[in-house]
């Protein structure tokens, strides 16, 4: 299946966010799936994937698991006909269990430059977002909060995430919200955040194949294209 026709995108090459570990969180439940996804983001240009499993109490994952996991993809996909470089870190749900791993200096999965992608509820406003935030960034840590448009609480306005950025937290837009798969108030919100140079990272958030259609669809938006082409974004620093 193609997403992109005839007409080319500038290819935003490395992908921060997606779930597609089989069978440990609501993403790829089996290898299969999470091969039939790599395969068409291959076709859509990208190179690298660091893919960020749920550490959720839905699905109280652990580093060890995560890697298992990890493991058996990276088994699976290097016997494939296709090329594509992989990494693994979390996305972590900042609540009272993350709070004490954080003040413990329990192992907290990573990329790049100790980016650490976290989650907040997406109905109500997390009492003590900001201060987690903070003892992560002492711990040499550098948050990245993943899907900002989609949190439903902030009702389309961008105050609170403003005042995230104040204090050092990037921010990671997905491409499938762009895309319109969430609504459009989502598609809204992370449209004026990529206009107005907020955005840090481009994600697909990518946890089943109904989403690439989206993630297509959001990567040749003029918004994103024009991020890309005026390198906005820190995804190429990944490579």
């Amino acid at each position: 299946m193609g997403f992109f026709g005839k007409k080319s995108f500038a290819p935003l090459e490395v992908d921060i966010h997606s779930h597609l570990i089989h069978n440990i969180d609501d993403g790829s439940q089996s290898i299969e799936q999470s091969i039939e996804m790599l395969r068409e983001l291959v076709k859509l240009g990208f190179k690298k994937v660091i893919t960020t499993p749920h550490i959720h109490p839905r699905y109280p994952n652990t580093p060890q698991i995560i890697m298992d996991g990890f493991e058996k993809l990276q088994a699976a996909v290097s016997s494939l006909d296709f090329e594509m470089e992989m990494e693994v870190a979390a996305e972590y749900y900042v609540d009272d269990a993350f709070m004490k791993k954080v003040k413990a200096d329990d192992t907290i999965l990573s990329f790049g430059d100790k980016y650490v992608l976290v989650e907040s509820s997406f109905i109500n406003k997390p009492a003590f977002f900001e201060s987690v935030l903070f003892d992560l960034k002492t711990k040499g840590y550098q948050p990245v909060l993943a899907h900002p448009e989609r949190y439903q609480f902030l009702e389309g306005r961008m105050e609170w995430l403003e005042e995230l950025k104040s204090m050092g937290v990037m921010l990671q837009v997905t491409l499938g919200s762009i895309g319109g798969y969430y609504g459009s108030i989502p598609q809204k919100l992370g449209k004026q955040l990529l206009q107005r140079e907020m955005v840090d990272f481009l994600g697909s958030d990518l946890h089943r194949y109904s989403h690439l259609e989206f993630l297509a669809k959001g990567l040749k938006s003029k918004e994103v294209q024009k991020s890309i082409k005026e390198n906005q974004l820190k995804n190429h620093l990944l490579q």
